[in-house]
């Protein structure tokens, strides 16, 4: 009985071994990490998109792209942006800062015949931005981890409210106490 429980226990614990080591061995034979990932991974750590990858890469990538990620963000539009710039030989990142494809924000290079002293200048016909924008730009609620301004005007109101109410209680109570009698 004794041996058929060891021969047993031995077994449970080859098998146990073999399973880790064929769980182990895919990871550290795939150490390198694919292109496409790198490139799916700059993104989702908030850095623009770098144009150093081979275009098969981003090609790659934009298949592998998760479906949440693509209904729900603009990580298609990056990669495009730096595919394309790849395929031009540019330098400019396909992230997701909102430049221009000149990469100055809505400037310019100013190298061209109409400006000879090479400085940059605005393009027309861009508003400026209004001081309601530039106000929630300053408040820094424009980020995904920050938190949204009619909550916060919702959660002022709710005190203000509560705080009057418990004025207008305390009021009341004190009024309606008896008052002590003249001397």
């Amino acid at each position: 009985m004794h041996k058929r429980l060891a021969a047993t226990t031995i077994a449970l614990v080859v098998v146990l071994a073999g399973v880790t080591a064929a769980l182990v061995a895919p990871a550290t034979a795939g150490a390198a990490t694919p292109c496409w990932k790198r490139v799916i991974n700059q993104w989702l750590d908030n850095k623009p998109i770098a144009t150093t990858y081979k275009p098969s890469c981003y090609q790659q990538a934009l298949t592998h792209v998760p479906e949440d990620l693509r209904d729900y963000s603009d990580i298609t539009d990056a990669i495009s942006a730096a595919l394309q710039a790849s395929l031009r030989g540019g330098s400019g990142g396909g992230g997701t800062s909102g430049t221009a494809p000149g990469g100055s924000n809505g400037t310019s290079s100013g190298s061209g015949s109409n400006n000879p002293e090479g400085k940059n200048r605005s393009l027309q016909g861009v508003p400026s931005q209004s001081i309601y924008r530039r106000g929630l730009d300053s408040l820094g609620t424009t980020k995904a981890d920050s938190l949204p301004i009619p909550l916060l005007v919702l959660a002022g109101l709710g005190t203000a409210l509560l705080l009057t109410a418990a004025g207008l209680a305390a009021h009341k109570r004190l009024k309606a106490r008896p008052r002590p009698p003249a001397a």
